[in-house]
């Protein structure tokens, strides 16, 4: 008996013989791209990965567990799990049974007539899925029999996102679980990397966490890197966005880095960045003018000045992922090490002087409050802004509680 999936690099280009008709015929999402495109990954299977279409009949329990700006998330049992098939004797076809397993399904919002930039994030996330290392894994499409908006089948992530974890665990924890939680946002950012991607849309809100494995998803605003919007308009959530990006120029890979280092001052407070603030024109004026959000009580000279440097507002200025995870691995594996005496030295530390300085942040931990109210005009789900004139952006060392009014002040003269 052959095994559906083989190794299409040994065979030219693709032959029928190579999956079960089923697969690619007897079925239509109603969308002739969408069809296509399933075909093709198909065609093109790659370590045992494609995509189905599969009847949304064959999904149980559907529950709504969250919302963003351009979609609805909802999980879900796939009644058949996903699709495992074997050759028999007589040349036919046979679907072996997998079980049913858990699933999110994401719904794109008034995809019916789906377009291309709604083609993109499956796209995008597909080439992800079979590129990366451990990414979130992709299996299919189906469509809501009711609204006829198609919907991506994905792996359902038990913890939920890590705004929602900073917010529930907190102060459970330290330092060394938030470097190699770092890590691996950062390994996931730099796969979409190295396949000429920029994320556009990077936030606590898109970033996964189970119990052994941390994720990045959402693929809705990823494009090519240096691709400008062309219809004058930026999209995300604002505070993660770069300045450049709010000043007009393109999105770059390095406007993914500014991200990060937003996501890094959230992990040292547990508090979403300018959670007391309105996102509105004034906030963007203070990011151009240097404001940044706060660190926690006890963080790290060290965690600052890297979380700093990712914020710069100088795209050049700031870290590749590579560069961005060797420095990350470096402080964890140095942070795992319960032998005191390790002199190795790397990025200007050595392993023991690190070690010291996350032992004392973790001190300061259980003392840090996560409880604060978020103003009403503070929206944490990606949305459309239209672009205004603003200053070209600046870095600021003097910005302060006291001085911020002021200075918007003067940007308003």
């Amino acid at each position: 008996m052959s095994l559906v999936y083989i190794d299409h690099k040994k065979c030219c280009p693709w032959c029928k013989e190579c999956v079960p008709r089923c697969m690619i015929e007897g079925w239509t999402s109603g969308n002739n791209d969408v069809d296509k495109f399933i075909k093709y990954t198909n065609y093109n299977a790659k370590n045992n990965k494609c995509l189905e279409w599969i009847p949304y009949d064959r999904f149980e329990g559907v529950e709504q567990i969250a919302k963003g700006g351009f979609s609805k998330v909802y999980s879900a049992t796939w009644i058949d799990g996903k699709a495992n098939y074997f050759k028999q004797d007589d040349g036919s076809w046979k679907r072996r049974e997998t079980g049913s397993i858990r699933v999110a399904l994401k719904k794109l919002n008034e995809s019916q007539n789906i377009s291309a930039e709604y083609l993109n994030e499956l796209k995008i996330h597909w080439r992800f899925y079979i590129t990366a290392t451990s990414p979130l894994r992709l299996y299919g499409i189906t469509k809501d029999p009711q609204t006829k908006e198609l919907i991506m089948v994905t792996q359902l992530i038990d913890q939920g996102n890590l705004r929602r974890i900073l917010l529930n665990n907190f102060n459970n924890m330290f330092w060394r679980d938030k470097l190699l939680l770092l890590t691996k946002i950062v390994i996931d950012l730099k796969n979409l990397h190295d396949i000429g991607y920029s994320h556009k849309d990077l936030h606590s809100g898109n970033i996964l966490r189970g119990r052994s494995a941390t994720f990045i998803a959402d693929f809705g605003l990823s494009g090519p890197s240096n691709e400008q919007k062309s219809n004058d308009k930026i999209y995300g959530v604002l505070p993660y966005i770069a300045p450049e990006v709010l000043n007009r120029k393109p999105y770059t890979l390095s406007s993914d880095i500014y991200s990060i280092g937003v996501i890094m001052t959230e992990l040292s407070s547990g508090k979403s960045p300018f959670y007391e603030r309105k996102h509105d024109l004034s906030l963007a004026l203070e990011i151009c003018s240097g404001i940044r959000p706060k660190f926690g009580k006890g963080t790290p000279e060290i965690y600052k000045k890297l979380a700093n440097r990712c914020m710069d507002v100088n795209p050049d200025q700031r870290p590749k992922t590579g560069e961005l995870f060797e420095i990350l691995m470096f402080w964890y594996n140095a942070c795992d090490n319960n032998e005191y005496n390790q002199e190795k030295e790397k990025f200007g530390y050595k392993e023991k002087e690190i070690k010291v300085v996350f032992d004392e942040a973790d001190k300061e931990i259980p003392n840090i409050s996560t409880l604060y109210e978020i103003n009403p005009d503070a929206i944490y789900t990606s949305r459309v802004f239209t672009n205004s004139n603003l200053p070209n952006p600046i870095n600021s060392s003097y910005l302060d509680e006291n001085s911020i009014g002021n200075v918007f002040k003067l940007l308003l003269l």
